[in-house]
């Protein structure tokens, strides 16, 4: 299998932590922090690092090796395989998550009368081909494109709209919140950041492991500086509590870009550029889960996973009823499972990790 460049890194993550930061959490993270909700997502950004480096520097130990290779040889075999289960049960229902969520974006912005299932299925295809097709390679350089791209949007958006900008809005800075709220709103940015746990998996596909702590150190810092100036710009334009109320708040705000009535209806451009990121999320996702199902139920091929998982996953997200749903959902992932996947997990790992190493040093 061929392996994974360090700009392909970097771009995979930018690529598929941007899409789900700036569309689904800006306005969940400014109910919470109001004003200063670009200081929440600072504080985000430093938690997502550390989690980064604490992943990436727990699958360093372990060269060429993915979770499930790791963990066993840590824990044993029985033990090793439990400890895999919460990351599936993770990345299938993240999968149908996501799914469901950007269905019910897309449904009335571009094909209203569309059933939700037509888009969830088509979204489907796209990623079954490119996994099927690419696996994790074809992913990376599909990444090393639109990642460039949504980069470029996002500038281009934040300049067309400078001149709708109110600084007051910023206003009062920390006085009406506290670190407490700012802290608060943070945390659900902040698992995102950290790039749901699948750096655990992809290092192991890297031609140099070596540079994975400074390439996705780069990428999430790439990643955290966009996802501010978006917030930042969402606040300047609409104010807290406008922003507050509209549910994808930056393309609302890219509606309102409008030069001498020329410049107008961005909106359907970041649409198509959010399609193609998106297909990469779940193309990553469902490699990943994939890919861990066959290592722990020792199947060879991994692509034979695919006749089950892309099934499974739309079978979940159709059964989702609705955005109460999704909120719930939202609540036991921070509450739950980012606890245990994102710090409990990796943070035993990494300490048994580091005593069998002194341990076997010690020994020589």
């Amino acid at each position: 299998m061929r392996k994974l460049s360090g700009s392909q890194i970097v771009w995979m993550i930018v690529t598929t932590e941007i899409v789900a930061i700036i569309g689904i959490n800006i306005t969940p993270a400014i109910l919470i922090s109001k004003q200063d909700t670009w200081i929440s997502m600072l504080v985000a950004g430093g938690i997502g690092a550390a989690l980064t480096f604490l992943v990436v520097h727990l699958s360093m130990l372990h060269p060429n090796q993915t979770l499930t290779q790791f963990s066993q040889a840590l824990l044993g075999k029985w033990l090793g395989r439990l400890i895999v289960l919460p990351y599936l049960i993770a990345w299938y229902t993240l999968s149908a998550y996501l799914l469901r969520s950007f269905s019910g974006f897309l449904k009335p912005l571009l094909i209203d009368r569309t059933p939700l299932w037509i888009i969830m299925l088509l979204l489907l295809g796209l990623m079954v081909y490119l996994t099927y097709s690419a696996g994790i390679t074809g992913i990376g350089r599909y990444c090393e494109i639109v990642g460039p791209i949504i980069i470029f949007v996002l500038i281009v958006s934040f300049i067309l709209n400078a001149g709708n900008t109110d600084w007051h809005h910023l206003l009062p800075v920390y006085a009406d919140t506290g670190w407490v709220t700012i802290l608060r709103g943070s945390l659900r940015p902040a698992l995102w950041f950290a790039g749901p746990f699948t750096l655990l998996v992809v290092v192991a596909f890297m031609q140099n492991p070596q540079k994975a702590l400074s390439k996705s150190m780069l990428g999430v810092g790439i990643t955290v500086v966009m996802v501010f100036t978006a917030t930042l710009m969402v606040l300047l334009v609409f104010g807290p509590n406008l922003a507050a109320k509209i549910r994808f708040s930056y393309f609302m705000y890219v509606r309102t870009i409008d030069i001498l009535n020329f410049i107008q209806n961005m909106d359907i451009f970041i649409v198509f550029v959010w399609i193609f990121a998106v297909t990469a999320q779940l193309s990553l996702f469902l490699f990943v889960a994939s890919y861990e199902t066959a290592q722990l139920f020792n199947v060879k091929n991994w692509r034979n996973i695919i006749w089950f998982s892309p099934p499974a996953i739309l079978i979940m997200a159709i059964l989702i009823p609705n955005e109460t749903v999704l909120a719930i959902y939202d609540q036991f992932w921070v509450s739950v499972i980012f606890p245990v996947c994102g710090i409990g997990i990796p943070l035993l790992l990494w300490i048994v990790s580091v005593v069998k190493k002194k341990a076997s040093e010690s020994k020589v």
